[in-house]
């Protein structure tokens, strides 16, 4: 079984390129449980390995997330927010971290970031990832579940669920 879990991770992370781009168009679904609340939001999604990321909203139009090395903008209802990522251990520098470990095909790594436990399993054409950290707060992540195409790597859907229970959903548009 340990011997499958690694050939699956590492099948993973062979199909991506130290400086690969990948560019597609996504939908982010985020529900709040608690709240009774879904927004759901569209755009175009630019990921340059190991450490650039835009998404640009069309729904709704011309809000955006961006990460360029260090720095993490997101531009939502006419305000700017810049997020600190300088220090490693941070909220949001592990949401950064761990959104592009999961783009650039390194489930490992994003294990790590966030103390967690990785589940690999093979469904139809997709890799099917599940990560699930101990003893996660309640802004932190708390699990990740990663669906890769086998053939060519592709993020195909990616859930990132908070200790207060919130999620967030990627999902590539076909």
């Amino acid at each position: 079984m340990i011997k499958l879990i690694l050939l699956i991770a590492t099948t993973i992370l062979s199909l991506h390129q130290p400086n690969e781009t990948r560019e597609f168009a996504f939908t982010e679904t985020r529900v709040m449980p608690k709240m009774n609340k879904t927004t759901v939001c569209e755009g175009t999604m630019l990921f340059q390995a190991p450490d650039n990321l835009r998404m640009n909203y069309t729904q709704p139009a011309g809000e955006y997330t961006l990460i360029e090395k260090d720095k993490f903008e997101v531009f939502k209802a006419g305000k700017l927010q810049k997020l600190n990522v300088k220090d490693p251990k941070q909220k949001m520098a592990v949401y950064r971290a761990t959104l592009l470990a999961c783009l650039g095909g390194d489930v490992e790594k994003a294990a790590t970031l966030n103390n967690a436990k990785a589940n690999y399993q093979t469904v139809g054409n997709t890799y099917v990832c599940t990560l699930k950290a101990d003893n996660a707060a309640p802004r932190d992540i708390a699990g990740v579940e990663l669906i890769y195409d086998k053939k060519n790597g592709q993020l195909l859907k990616m859930t990132l669920t908070e200790g207060n229970g919130n999620f967030t959903t990627y999902e590539v548009k076909k």
